[in-house]
Formats: C-alpha cells, sequence, structure tokens
C-alpha cells in the first residue's frame, strides 16, 4: 500500500492516514478529467477531513498523485468516503481567449498563469495554431483543442496531465514505459475489440470560406479501397479562413492517416504497476489473437489495497 498523507487545509495540519484506509481508488484518464483518487476511512476522530484538504499519494518517496478533496461522505458506521482531484480540475473553469499564432504549450502557460495553476515541464508541441477564439469555454476544453489541432496537423500526439501538483505537457513518443503486459506478464484477463464505427473515416471533406471568391473551397483526400471495402465513412470539418491551401491539403493527409483504419482497444485487468497511468504507452503482446504492438493507455485504474488495476488501452 502507498504512502498517503492528508492535510487539514484549515489548520496547515498533516497526517499519515495510510492505515485508516480500508479502500483506495486511484484513476487517470488521457484525456477530458483530472486524476482522481477515491479513498475510504475508518473512523478516527482526530483526522478532520475538510473541503480543499490535500491529499498526497507516494510509493518510495515517489510522488504519484497530489489533490485536493472536493467530496465528502459518511455513513451509519461512521466510515468517511472522499473524492480528490489533481490541480487539472480547476481548468474546469470557463472562460473566452483569443489566441494568434501560439502553440498549445504556450496557450497551456498562459492560461496557468491566469488561473494560479502551477507548471512544470511543457513540451514544445512545435505546431503554431495560426488563430483560436474561444467564448465561454472551459479552460481544459481550449487547452485540448489545441492539443487536438498539433496532432491533426503535425502527427505530434501529446498529452495534458499532472506530475504531482505541477501541469506537464509530454509527447506520448516519449512516454513509453518498459513493460509488457499479456502473454505470462501481469495481465489476469482482457477483451479485446476493433471496429470502424466510432473514430474512422476514410474520405476527408475539409472546406474554408473564401471571402475573395464568395464561395467555399473544398478539399477531398480519400482511401478509394477501403471506401469499397466499409463503404463511405466521411469526416467533414470547415477549417480557418487563415490556412492557406498548402496548409489545408497537409491537414487532409494528416487525418486520413489518423483517422483511416480501425479502431483497436484493448479492457485489460492485471496485477497493478504503479508506473502505469493514462497517456503513457505499454507494449502489449497475446499470441492467440495476433496481438503485439505499443498502445496508448487511455483510462488506468488502480485498486491500491487489492493491488490490482483495470486499462483501457487504444493502438498507438
Amino acid at each position: 500500500m502507498p504512502q498517503i498523507l492528508y492535510t487539514n487545509s484549515r489548520t496547515g495540519k498533516t497526517q499519515d492516514i495510510t492505515t485508516l484506509v480500508s479502500a483506495a481508488s486511484w484513476k487517470t484518464k488521457r484525456v477530458g478529467s483530472p486524476a482522481q483518487l477515491d479513498l475510504t476511512l475508518v473512523p478516527d476522530h482526530n483526522v478532520k477531513i475538510v473541503e480543499g484538504g490535500r491529499i498526497a499519494l507516494s510509493e518510495s518517496e515517489s510522488g504519484l498523485f497530489l489533490g485536493y478533496v472536493f467530496k465528502i461522505t459518511r455513513n451509519e458506521k461512521e466510515e468517511t468516503s472522499l473524492t480528490a482531484y489533481d490541480q487539472i480540475r480547476y481548468l474546469k473553469n470557463k472562460d473566452t481567449y483569443v489566441f494568434q499564432g501560439q502553440r498549445a504549450d504556450q496557450i497551456t502557460a498562459q492560461i496557468a498563469a491566469d488561473f494560479g495553476v502551477r507548471v512544470g515541464a511543457l513540451a514544445n508541441t512545435g505546431y503554431v495554431i495560426p488563430q483560436m477564439v474561444e467564448d465561454s469555454q472551459t479552460l481544459l476544453d481550449i487547452i485540448l483543442k489545441a492539443l487536438d489541432l498539433t496532432l491533426i496537423n503535425t502527427g505530434q500526439m501529446f498529452y495534458l496531465w499532472d506530475d504531482f501538483g505541477a501541469l506537464r505537457i509530454s509527447n506520448i513518443a516519449a512516454s513509453a514505459i518498459g513493460l509488457m503486459v499479456g502473454d505470462e506478464s501481469l495481465a489476469t484477463a482482457y477483451t479485446y475489440s476493433s471496429d470502424i464505427d466510432s473514430d474512422t473515416a476514410n474520405k476527408i471533406k475539409l472546406v474554408r470560406d473564401n471571402k475573395e471568391t464568395s464561395k467555399r473551397d473544398v478539399y477531398i483526400v480519400q482511401d478509394s479501397n477501403n471506401m469499397a471495402a466499409w463503404g463511405v465513412l466521411q469526416h467533414y470539418e470547415k477549417v480557418s479562413e487563415e490556412l492557406n491551401p498548402a496548409q489545408i491539403e497537409a491537414m487532409a493527409d494528416n487525418l486520413l492517416e489518423l483517422k483511416n483504419r480501425p479502431k483497436k482497444s484493448f479492457d485489460i485487468s492485471s496485477l497493478s504497476d504503479l508506473s502505469i497511468r493514462a497517456g503513457r504507452s505499454i507494449k502489449i503482446q497475446i499470441s492467440k489473437i495476433g496481438i503485439n504492438g505499443w498502445y496508448i493507455i487511455d483510462e488506468a485504474t488502480h485498486d491500491l489495497v487489492k493491488e490490482t488495476m483495470t486499462l483501457k488501452v487504444v493502438i498507438v
């Protein structure tokens, strides 16, 4: 069981509550949610859990999760259950922003500074976004849109995460874990799926309003072989007027490369390894179904008491 420290946000008192924990779940998601820690504590009247209290989860002096209590419940047995989130939770605030000629990491740094969110290492995401106008959007959605635009235009996939109290952007390609799950290694059960139903496209159609001609410019790329095999699966998108034809053509090519394939995913149950969290990639090898490759962890849920984990992973 990792060590769990609790700091009362009102008194400043820090206590080791590890021995009070009867149930504990640590969950990370690659996109759209802060990391979450759910704890159930046996009664101890010397520990006063309050909203905003800080929870630190660590193993062998390595910080895994640093978050803040957002929900407290108590039952007739005097047990206390709490839910804590890392600081990405504060990116659920809404605001309006206009960005001109900035990278996703620069956008993230600006938003974090405006809202007092502590920042760690933000990888240079490379792609300069011509323009983003975001009206009354969550800060998290704005950052994720910037990362999506980077992926679409460069093929480089980055993810946002909180590294024990420091907001970070990391390149998934550089975040692989030297760990294999599958044949005779960790996995106790799995479900594998392959589909063209959720995010597959064999035809990309991009349009841009042209003020000079008062018409719409249309850009299309497609895979005729897959269209014959699967039928027409079209991704349609209106792009910024700031993009030139070469940029739009490159964007269309990148989208086809990203989407013109079945989505392959696993749900895996296994023994726990706390180095595994959403955003990183692991190798999965299951010979009986012919799987041997690298997969991105979309979700990871660790049962800290039972020392097991469940993973949702998708092919890189």
